[in-house]
């Protein structure tokens, strides 16, 4: 169709248009072409259709590109609040389009997302296994500490053995945890027993009651910065036992062009 407006033009296009319109959209004189009522309703229509199909034109191409889409990651709540967020920013600066979807849950909670597609990435601690159909990087290595009340004995030493945890009032984490089983397996293998007074789910809870007195307990480094208690301690602990923490997606689906940029600036970010 032409431009609707005055002409001296008349197209096959436009007789066309009119025939399935079932309308006329010209005034046609000897002398002009102009464009009836309905001519310059239709031509707001095509207008319209012309800018959507650019701009769809556009959104894909971004995905294409990686520069628009979404991006949906599954984390532990430690990497939520320490090891996640510097990546977050400068991403979202390099993208300014792209959606970032962040779930922060238990390590059981995590698998299973990042397994039935419900998000792209997941960062958890590797446990030994994970799904078979699951590609694993491997992202942070944590090594634990003990966090003890500040009037605490092991307070102003250099480091701990987990030796010296036998027959300290402890406060543990559910199995639900990724911190639970390692710790267990840890004290378990030189002999140590601890009075476990007390399990909870989450790293504020635990360190709130190991900050009311109630025992001492071990945990991953970058779990620190969540037991925001003023009167805690941490202390490394010897030997060194690191929680491995990996970057998952599945490996037969190929990844978007925004996923597969945020994957490469998570493992990029890890290695500095």
């Amino acid at each position: 169709m032409t431009q609707l407006g005055e002409s001296n033009t008349f197209t096959g296009d436009d007789a066309e248009a009119e025939r399935r319109i079932g309308t006329p959209l010209f005034e046609r004189t000897t002398r002009k072409v102009a464009a009836t009522v309905t001519g310059n309703e239709v031509a707001l229509y095509a207008a319209h259709a012309v800018r959507s199909f650019d701009s769809a034109l556009t959104r894909i191409s971004g995905f294409v590109t990686g520069s628009s889409g979404q991006v949906r990651i599954a984390c532990l709540p430690s990497l939520a609040a320490t090891g996640l967020p510097e990546v977050v920013h400068t991403f979202r600066r390099e993208f300014p389009e792209v959606e970032l979807v962040i779930r922060d849950a238990p390590q059981d909670q995590v698998v299973p997302m990042v397994a039935d597609g419900t998000v792209d990435i997941g960062l958890v601690a590797f446990t030994g296994s994970l799904p078979a159909d699951l590609a694993v990087k491997p992202f942070l290595s944590d090594p634990f500490v003990a966090i003890v009340p500040r009037d605490h004995g092991f307070a102003a030493r250099a480091s701990v053995r987990w030796e010296d945890f036998h027959g300290e009032e402890f406060v543990g984490f559910n199995s639900v945890t990724s911190i639970a089983p390692m710790v267990r397996r840890a004290l378990l293998q030189v002999g140590a027993e601890t009075k476990e007074v007390q399990t909870a789910d989450t790293i504020p809870a635990v360190g709130g009651m190991v900050a009311a007195g109630m025992g001492i307990t071990a945990v991953p480094r970058l779990v620190v910065p969540l037991m925001n208690f003023n009167d805690l301690v941490s202390v490394p602990i010897t030997p060194t036992i690191e929680r491995k923490l990996v970057l998952t997606y599945l490996a037969e689906a190929p990844l978007p062009r925004p996923v597969s940029n945020f994957k490469q600036r998570l493992l990029a970010a890890a290695t500095d």
